[in-house]
């Protein structure tokens, strides 16, 4: 699971890392639509490669909780640490989520995300970014079954 944010922008791809125009607000929320994005890669990647008992999704746990983000740029809080945990644990053990994959929820409920989470061509050239600000190259091998991984 990964945890994710109802604010979401969509990446800019010609200043993907914000160098020209740095904004710390636009900066979480691409990084948390980044997130999304790759989370429902990582669900396609490893259907095809035919791990259908691994799942990954995307949860935005709470709005506004009494965090100091959340404090100081809003200055109160709307969920609580037990929002949190309820969410978290429902779509981690929930037996309705078991072989649910690649989704996106907030809270207890399925959404939708930012719509360039659902381009396909936008999610590999992220992906790609990532290997490359990484140094990694995994385009030509294949991922390495979850009993592989230790």
């Amino acid at each position: 699971m990964n945890f994710a944010s109802a604010g979401q922008v969509p990446l800019d791809f010609g200043d993907l890392m914000l160098e020209r125009d740095h904004d710390g607000g636009r900066a979480y929320r691409q990084s948390k639509l980044a997130e999304v994005m790759f989370t429902f890669e990582l669900a396609e990647r490893l259907d095809r490669a035919g791990e259908p008992g691994v799942t990954v999704n995307a949860l935005h746990p709470a709005t506004f909780m009494k965090t100091k983000m959340a404090l100081e740029s809003v200055g109160y809080a709307t969920s609580t640490i037990e929002d949190v945990l309820e969410a978290t644990l429902r779509l981690a053990i929930a037996p309705e989520f078991e072989a649910v994959t690649g989704r996106y929820f907030d809270g207890l409920r399925p959404a939708r995300a930012d719509a360039q989470a659902y381009d396909p061509q936008a999610r590999r050239r992220l992906w790609r970014l990532s290997e490359k600000h990484a140094g990694i190259d995994t385009s030509t091998q294949p991922l390495p079954a979850p009993s592989e991984i230790t």
